[in-house]
């Protein structure tokens, strides 16, 4: 089991680490340490960034590398605001300097 969880978290921050980064706006990217990704983005890292176990952590750090931050403060799925809310809510990573 733990030489799957391996596996899957190596693919996933293979595939992180090769998509395009065109859901976010590089102006604010600069400016800010908390990324959001749109729940229905097709990144394939909602499952690891929601469980918040060892994949997210691993997620979570590849995502703030591939964005020239350091490591991954904190990272997880944003609670739902507002009773208009159709899409599930985004996920987030805040990373360090």
């Amino acid at each position: 089991m733990r030489n799957l969880t391996f596996a899957v978290s190596r693919l996933t921050v293979a595939i992180v680490l090769a998509l395009p980064i065109c859901d976010i706006d590089p102006i604010k990217a600069a400016q800010a340490s908390t990324f959001l990704i749109a729940s229905t983005a097709g990144y394939g890292v909602e499952d690891c960034l929601g469980e918040g176990g060892e994949c997210g952590r691993v997620v979570a750090d590849a995502w703030c590398e591939a964005h020239g931050r350091g490591a991954a403060l904190s990272f997880g799925q944003q609670a739902g605001t507002g009773a208009g809310l159709t899409a599930p809510p985004p996920y987030f990573v805040t990373c360090g300097e």
